[in-house]
């Protein structure tokens, strides 16, 4: 791996975003909206209904990880379609540029998007709603780790079913994580869901990490068996992620077929 071609896709990633206003919006408008609706709900909740303080600083510090994977997740897709948009891919692999390169390049900008969406909405938490995640954040990051790793799971996994079925499943990119909300208990414990539903729950990483976020939140030990199962998840899925993306990717390739995906 050429540490050169990595910065070339950072580079290429951060070039079109500085002038892409719907790219701006994705990484920052997007995430502080949502702080802003769900701090006003809080504010409800709180002042209307008597709810404990506690709830609050569930929600409120959920919806700020949530959308870390969601944004992530989606970044990674869009990424790689902005590629097959402005067909550009068959340029890329035209030169030396390795799958594993392009990957790691994608994930690093985007990961850095992530992070500013994340630093903005925390921000706007604290300014408007005195809501201060920062000192909790020690606390949090194996929980932050293996939401990240699993967003990249199901990023590699949605970019790898477009090469192969091209833009048709485009929608797939916004539309997973609200697919995987549900089952993910961001605002309620695993107990909410039937218990029909409960083994698929504990198969997602995100559900162990919004379990042990929630214990954290409350000022419990951080939860390490919660931290271990989500990593142990995230190694196989990530394992199955990556090689379904490059068996893709070399069928798409033996055929001729990266100039045809549109």
């Amino acid at each position: 791996m050429k540490w050169y071609r990595v910065q070339a896709v950072i580079l290429r990633h951060l070039y079109e975003s500085r002038r892409n206003l719907d790219r701006i919006a994705d990484t920052v408008y997007w995430p502080v909206m949502d702080i802003v609706m769900w701090g006003l709900f809080t504010i409800y909740l709180s002042r209307g209904t008597g709810a404990r303080p506690g709830l609050v600083t569930f929600l409120m510090g959920a919806i700020i990880l949530w959308n870390l994977f969601r944004c992530f997740q989606r970044d990674m897709a869009i990424g790689f379609l902005s590629e097959v948009w402005s067909k550009n891919l068959a340029n890329l692999f035209s030169t030396p540029l390795t799958v594993g390169e392009y990957l790691t390049g994608l994930v690093l900008v985007n990961l850095l998007k992530g992070i500013i969406g994340m630093i903005a909405a925390s921000a706007v938490a604290w300014l408007c709603y005195a809501y201060d995640i920062f000192p909790m954040l020690p606390r949090l990051l194996p929980f932050m780790l293996n939401l990240i790793l699993f967003a990249l799971v199901v990023g590699v996994m949605t970019t790898g079913l477009i090469l192969r079925f091209s833009t048709r499943i485009q929608g797939l990119t916004y539309s997973i994580a609200g697919l995987l909300m549900p089952f993910s208990c961001v605002f309620y414990p695993v107990s909410a869901l039937p218990r029909s539903l409960h083994p698929l729950a504990w198969a997602l990483p995100t559900t162990h990490s919004f379990e042990g976020m929630r214990e954290a939140l409350a000022g419990r030990p951080v939860a390490m068996s919660h931290f271990g199962w989500g990593l142990a998840l995230n190694a196989v899925y990530l394992t199955v992620a990556v090689f379904f993306f490059r068996r893709m990717f070399e069928a798409v390739r033996s055929r001729g077929l990266l100039v045809k995906v549109e």
